[in-house]
């Protein structure tokens, strides 16, 4: 799909040796995450949704105990399970684990957070009634109507009513499941557990899971007849759950990621940043990131990439993909994002119902850069602008500041778009905290912090950037070095999932990236 740069124009070369030097910490740190993006098939947190289905569905062989202690570790002080702060992911993940300590209440005492568990359903408000976010968890349509029928089959009283709209959107999916006959490492395959019914060989991909999904991997194994034919898929499966154990950084048997392998996604968003922040070309960085790039023009193909070479090709990878490799010097083909496009907007899969902005947005911005213009999508990311200056609910985020990261990237060089980048440019000042950082759960992020740094910087580059806003450049600096300088760092999940989740790596790569630029 690309072809190299001419070495004598690019001399990078091959070793990946730093040698000592007194450049600065934050370039030396860079140096040494680079390397690491999309080893072992990427580095995400632990799933209180994936980890209670797999306790629950498949457990361990060596035991179930320390997962429940996990998970009964996770539960907030309402009694639900998920972030206060984002209650919009927290009922499925709550279900499910009260779910899983209903199944041990033999070997563990949870009496008293099923309790805390049950009672937080029932006064949670009914957040899918009327209309379906496009912020919705993956999957919720189907998943949440199937964990209230495992509760009633338990005899397990959770609230029926409501959700109208969700359960509504759940029959459209069903339908349209039947209709496409999904195979091995496509999107529904992700959400299998919870409309899959028999074990059916072919449902394996090349991870040895169902759809990337530790949930619909242990649902599957519990369903997979025991005898000779099947022992090999078996072993495949059971792997599969053994390393997805091993990259949330308990190292507990049975605590996993909620998707997983993703190593295409990590080391493509992973290097989003450098081409944000022009750092593709810093010289310093070439050793370690050749090879990087190398890997990347290696994995896109004619159809796009996706999360992993086992996984469907997607919009959002395969946008931000073109967008680095042609930076780097890479020759690729932009025209392989027209079979993301349709209506003015861009799509991640094909049947998709809920929207993301940040990838319409990412796609115009790649585009862009090859000097083309998809003048609809861009008409398309203005409209969607709300009258505070934000762009809201998107399908993988749930923090406006990463949108505004992306519409100001898309929007910045639009002769249309000043009016819309200059009230972003505003809101984000205004909603700077005290601290200098940035965060929409109540509490400043270094990844939020990041986006808007990178916001502004962007801004600066176009000649648009405020007086305001290089002080606010500069205090969301110094809040971002003091926070990185932490020797541990517990992140806020942000991302959207079946519930939410953080990529340390891809994180700590727009962090580093945003304290590497200057307005000076």
């Amino acid at each position: 799909m690309q072809t190299q740069p001419d070495r004598e124009k690019r001399p990078y070369g091959r070793s990946t040796l730093i040698p000592f030097t007194t450049q600065s910490p934050i370039l030396a740190r860079l140096q040494g995450v680079l390397p690491q993006l999309g080893k072992g098939g990427g580095r995400i947190s632990a799933s209180v949704y994936d980890t209670a289905q797999v306790l629950r569905a498949y457990p361990p062989a060596n035991g179930v105990t320390p997962g429940l202690e996990w998970l009964k570790k996770q539960q907030q002080a309402d009694g639900g399970w998920g972030s206060p702060a984002a209650p919009l992911y927290r009922r499925i993940s709550t279900i499910a684990a009260v779910l899983t300590l209903h199944q041990y209440a033999d070997i563990i005492d949870a009496t008293e957070n099923i309790e805390a568990g049950l009672d937080h359903l029932h006064v949670q408000r009914e957040l899918w009634a009327y209309t379906v976010p496009d912020s919705l968890p993956v999957g919720a349509e189907l998943i949440y109507p199937y964990l209230i029928d495992e509760a009633a089959r338990l005899n397990l009283e959770l609230p029926r009513q409501g959700n109208t709209a969700l359960v509504g959107q759940g029959r459209k999916k069903l339908q349209y499941i039947a209709h496409i006959k999904p195979e091995a490492g496509s999107p529904p395959m992700h959400s299998w557990e919870a409309w899959g019914k028999e074990p059916e060989p072919a449902y394996l991909d090349g991870a040895g899971s169902i759809g990337h999904s530790p949930a619909a991997t242990a649902v599957w194994l519990s369903r997979l007849a025991r005898n000779e034919e099947t022992e090999a898929l078996r072993r495949q499966a059971e792997m599969y759950l053994n390393r997805a154990s091993g990259v949330t950084g308990f190292n507990i048997p049975g605590v996993v990621p909620g998707i997983w392998p993703m190593d295409r996604f990590e080391l493509a968003f992973g290097l989003y940043p450098l081409l944000v922040a022009d750092l593709l070309d810093k010289e310093e960085l070439q050793a370690v990131l050749q090879p990087q790039l190398d890997m990347l023009g290696f994995a896109l193909t004619r159809q796009g990439i996706g999360l992993s070479d086992h996984f469907y090709q997607d919009g959002d990878d395969t946008a931000a993909a073109l967008a680095i490799l042609h930076t780097a010097g890479y020759v690729v083909d932009p025209s392989v994002l027209d079979r993301f496009q349709g209506n003015g907007v861009y799509y991640a899969f094909a049947g998709e119902i809920q929207l993301s902005i940040s990838l319409t947005a990412r796609a115009v911005h790649a585009l862009r850069l090859f000097g083309q213009r998809d003048e609809t999508a861009v008409q398309y990311l203005l409209d969607m602008q709300g009258e505070n200056g934000r762009w809201q609910d998107d399908k993988w985020h749930i923090s406006w500041l990463y949108n505004t990261l992306h519409l100001v990237l898309a929007l910045a060089a639009e002769p249309l778009g000043y009016t819309a980048v200059m009230r972003a440019q505003e809101d984000l000042i205004q909603s700077q905290h005290s601290n200098g950082g940035w965060g929409v759960t109540g509490e400043a992020t270094p990844s939020e912090t990041a986006y808007g740094l990178l916001t502004l910087y962007t801004l600066h580059k176009e000649q648009l950037l405020t007086d305001s806003g290089r002080h606010a450049f500069r205090k969301g600096q110094l809040f971002l070095k003091n926070y990185v300088d932490q020797p541990t760092l517990d992140r806020t999940s942000l991302w959207i999932e079946k519930e939410l989740y953080a990529p340390p790596r891809i994180e700590t790569m727009f962090e580093l990236s945003a304290l590497l630029v200057s307005i000076d």
